[in-house]
Parts: structure tokens; sequence; C-alpha cells
């Protein structure tokens, strides 16, 4: 009986022991938004937050796996070309908001979905979240953050890339603008 026990736990105790895959991208934009409590004012406040951009299948592939701390004024932008993109949390370590939005010109975009608080999954069998309709921007965040910051269905948001004078930031030439 012991030896089913060690054989039935032997594939779950060598994924968790496994090297998972990690990358950590250079800060190349950022997204920007209203702090909704503030909003009565004249010129509303507004909360930004710095942004890894994953630029090459496999920097989109990785994203945020095997990360065991996310700041909360660091998030990473995933891009597309209005697809109904799916997200999973295989391999990632920590709690994420998943920001999910669809584009309104070429620096603004409007949350479509927010799902909070993501658990991490280290099964083979990962739930997958989407927006249920196509989007041009995923961006995922430390979980809690979005509703700190008050971003949530409709709220509009403002992407910036950092200028960095063609050095390690340039993402000019980027294949997925």
């Amino acid at each position: 009986m012991a030896w089913l026990l060690v054989s039935l736990l032997t594939p779950a105790a060598a994924l968790s022991q496994a090297t998972l895959p990690t990358q950590t991208l250079p800060v190349v934009a950022q997204v920007c938004g209203p702090v909704l409590e503030q909003r009565q004012h004249r010129h509303p406040a507004f909360t930004c937050v710095a942004l890894e951009v994953p630029d090459t299948p496999a920097e989109y592939q990785i994203g945020l796996m095997g990360r065991s701390h996310l700041p909360p004024e660091r998030g990473m932008w995933f891009r597309f070309d209005q697809q109904n993109a799916s997200f999973w949390m295989r391999n990632t370590l920590i709690p994420l908001d998943l920001v999910f939005l669809e584009r309104r010109d070429s620096r603004m975009a409007r949350v479509v979905k927010v799902a909070h608080g993501v658990l991490p999954c280290q099964s083979l069998h990962c739930p997958t979240y989407e927006a249920g309709q196509p989007v041009d921007h995923v961006v995922e965040l430390a979980a809690g953050e979005a509703r700190r910051r008050g971003w949530k269905e409709e709220t509009v948001l403002d992407f910036r890339w950092l200028e960095d004078s063609g050095g390690e930031n340039d993402r000019s030439q980027s294949t997925r603008d």
C-alpha cells in the first residue's frame, strides 16, 4: 500500500521540485488610470503601473511564471490583435489580477473584464480565464491591485511607451505593436 501512495505522489513531488521557467523583462511601458475615489475633483488623480512587455512567443508563454513576488507598482502587458485571449496560471506562484482590455485608439483602452485574485495552479489541468469577447490587451497585476486602484469594467486606461533613446527599452521594432 505504501508503494501505491509513493507512486501517486511522485509526479506531484517532481512537478513541485522542477525548476520553473522564469523571466524578468525590462520595464518599457506604463499604464495609467484615474483613481476612481477622486473623480469628483476637476482634474482626477491618476495611478500608474510600470509594465514589462513580452515580445517573443517564448516571452509570452513564460509570462510571470516562477515569480515569487510582483511589486504593487509593476505588471506585465500582453498585446493582441482582437483575440479571444485565454490565460491560465500554470506554474505561476503568486495570485494575480487579470485585466482584459479593448483598444479605443493607439493609447487608450477600455476595461472589459477583471479576473480578481486568480490563484496559482501547479496541476496539469488548470482553469483558464478569458474576457468572453476578443480583446487587444491583458495586463497582469499583483492580486488586489485592480480593486485597490478602482480599475473595473468600463474604466479607460492610458498606455505609454517609455522613452529610452533606442536603448534596451526600445521596442519600436516590436513584432506585436
